[in-house]
């Protein structure tokens, strides 16, 4: 009697894991927090006529910067996400699909982002900024505020 009711058990738990948990997944709300990244300048290669603007060109070392991002998620449907973020004067419109239970692609008009849902209430964002001139990388771990 004792095995089955343990066999039960242990079958009614594996079941229970193994249910997709919707607040692990759900990226709907705000999210903040402290955000890391570094960008450097891509030289620009001179054309057949040399520079347009006729003077040389030089490229300044990498840039770190340290900022608080904050995320807002309008909207989640069926795997797919749609937000803003904003991290001082930066502010972009991003949309996101869902690769796994816990992992996020996200793109936005300069670059591309993963999410990794570490709990209900974290998530860690990793940028790959792509700009004309520049480009950069960065990671923050986030909480959900409100």
């Amino acid at each position: 009697m004792r095995t089955y009711y343990s066999v039960a058990v242990g079958a009614l738990l594996s079941v229970a894991a193994n249910v997709p948990a919707r607040a692990q997944t759900d990226l709907t709300g705000k999210w903040v927090g402290p955000f890391t990244g570094v960008q450097v300048e891509i030289p620009v290669q001179a054309g057949p006529f040399g520079y347009e603007s006729g003077e040389a060109r030089t490229v300044q070392g990498p840039r770190f910067v340290d900022t608080t991002l904050q995320i807002d998620f309008e909207t989640h449907k069926k795997g797919l996400a749609v937000g803003t973020w904003n991290a001082g004067p930066f502010k972009q419109r991003v949309v996101c699909a869902q690769l796994s239970q816990s992992l996020w692609n996200c793109v936005d008009a300069t670059g591309r982002a993963s999410i990794e849902v570490t709990s209900a209430t974290e998530i860690k964002v990793c940028y790959l900024d792509n700009r004309q001139g520049a480009q950069g990388a960065g990671c923050g771990l986030l909480r959900k505020s409100g």
